[in-house]
Order: structure tokens, then sequence, then C-alpha cells
């Protein structure tokens, strides 16, 4: 039997280095119909655990998650267990591990998850009935076996993209430095797959000439599509941040899976260019491009 925690839009993210492989080895794309902005509500909100929350499978993209009641362990710290024996003990105290299996709705693909637990202490007395025990369990994820998708790819995306963006989801949780530098990896693909070089060109002997820093082959972008140059630009202020200057947070992640989701439907989503080539058709035939109809 398994209750919902999920419902709603797509994504999530998270595992360990062994995990991160096999999130790339489920990563598949959805289609999509319109760019949307990142709704950030379900990476951002805690999790208690008796809600459900808009996190959809990241096998099929279309099922929600939902964790089997039966296979939920939770368990506190050594440390957490033996601060009962104060006598100040209160529930917030609680220090706890957790992991489960969550199942989706839709092609019933299951997904491992594991993290943190604490408790919010919500007791309160009631004239009518004395004091009332509403604590409420608080789960905070931080490792998932595949991980379900932070942002709608479009189904063009170069493969090598598409890898880089599903390792930055498994890291999201858990390691936000991590998970910017793999989006910061993730922009050098789709350089390297719009053609940009990745070298000053043939040294002396014929020897491979010096290679370019991300920050000169983005300027090279810049030539090819200056409206997009800048955005990426922004990535890459991002992933350097997380490498060598300060510690991240998440939603300095978030901030950089949004700017490169934009990116990506406009090189290869393009609704306008197919709405103008829709438009186009159909006046040209003077009617609906099945033929039928019109006059």
């Amino acid at each position: 039997m398994c209750y919902l925690l999920s419902r709603g839009a797509p994504g999530l993210p998270a595992a360990t280095m062994m995990w991160t492989n096999a999130s790339k080895r489920h990563f598949h794309l959805q289609p999509l119909s319109a760019y949307m902005p990142l709704d950030r509500s379900p990476w951002t909100k805690e999790i208690a655990d008796h809600e459900s929350l808009p996190w959809d499978c990241p096998y099929c993209t279309r099922g929600h998650l939902a964790i089997c009641e039966d296979s939920l362990q939770k368990g506190e710290t050594r440390d957490s267990a033996e601060g009962h024996e104060h006598d100040a003990w209160e529930p917030e105290w609680i220090d706890g591990r957790f992991a489960c299996l969550l199942r989706c709705s839709n092609c019933t693909g299951k997904i491992a998850v594991a993290g943190k637990y604490r408790v919010e202490d919500n007791r309160h007395y009631d004239p009518a009935i004395g004091e009332v025990d509403d604590s409420v369990t608080i789960l905070i994820p931080l490792f998932f076996s595949e991980a379900p998708h932070i942002v709608r790819l479009p189904e063009r995306t170069p493969s090598k993209v598409s890898d880089a963006l599903a390792a930055s989801f498994s890291l999201y949780w858990h390691d936000p430095d991590a998970a910017a530098n793999r989006i910061r990896a993730a922009v050098e693909a789709l350089l390297t797959a719009r053609g940009v070089k990745q070298t000053s060109g043939t040294g002396r002997g014929g020897r491979t000439g010096r290679r370019l820093t991300l920050h000169q082959r983005i300027e090279l972008f810049a030539a090819k599509a200056p409206l997009l140059a800048d955005k990426v630009m922004a990535i890459k202020w991002i992933g350097n941040a997380g490498s060598h200057s300060r510690p991240l947070d998440r939603e300095d992640v978030l901030d950089g899976l949004e700017i490169m989701e934009y990116a990506l439907n406009e090189l290869y989503f393009k609704q306008r260019e197919r709405v103008v080539a829709l438009a186009n058709t159909i006046n040209r035939r003077r009617g609906p491009r099945s033929g039928r109809g019109g006059s």
C-alpha cells in the first residue's frame, strides 16, 4: 500500500556518486508545449511526512511519486537517542535518519530515497481534552537512486547536456556546489554542441592550440546567439563561485537551472519558429494542413 507524497509538476533531485550514474541512465526528456517559469516551491519548502508534494516520476515524467508506507524506516542518531535522558529534553532535539521507497502512479517504477528528519513540536493545551500532541516529522531528503527532474528539457537537447543536468539534479539536495559545477559542465557541452571551438586553433608543428576558457567560448558564442550568451555567462559565474570562492545555497543552483532551461528552450524548442511555420503553411493552403475544410 502506498500513500501520496507528490502531485503535480516535474522534478526532484539527488544521489550518491554511485546513484548519480543510475540517474543518468534513466534520464528521459519530456516534450514541451511552452516555456514555463520554474516553480521553486517543491525544491525549497520543508516536507512534512503526511504531506503530498509535486515530484513527478523521473522514468516516465507523467506519473506522481508515492511513498510506500511499509517501506518507511526512521531512526535517531546515537547522540539524539541519548539526549532523551536529559531533564530538559524536547522533541525538537531529535536528529534522525530515514529511508524509504517511492513508487510511480503511472509506470510503477520504484525509487529509493534517504535523508535526515527532525521533529517540529506543535504540542498545545486544549481546555476540552487537555494536552494535544501535534508534533510533525519533517523529512529532509538528501539522496535519491534516480533523480526526478527539477527542470523540463526539450526533446532535442544534446545527450551530454542532459547527462550533466541529470547529475546536477542528483547533487542538488546534498551538495549545491557540485550541482552548480555540473550545470557549468552542461554549458560547456552545449557550446560544443553548437559548434563553438574548444581551442585557439592549430599551433606549431600541427599541435593542438591552447584550450579556450569557458569565458572565451561564451564570448565566441555571442556571435551566434547574442541574446543567449549573457544568459549562459551568468551560469558560468554561479559555477565559478561554487568551485572557487564561496559556498552556494540551493537558490543559487535553482537560478542556474532556470537560466539553463530558458536557454535550451530558445535553442531547441523554438516555439516561435514552429508557430510561424504553421501559420505560413495554413495561410498558403488557405485551409488546414489536413486538406479538409477552408474556402
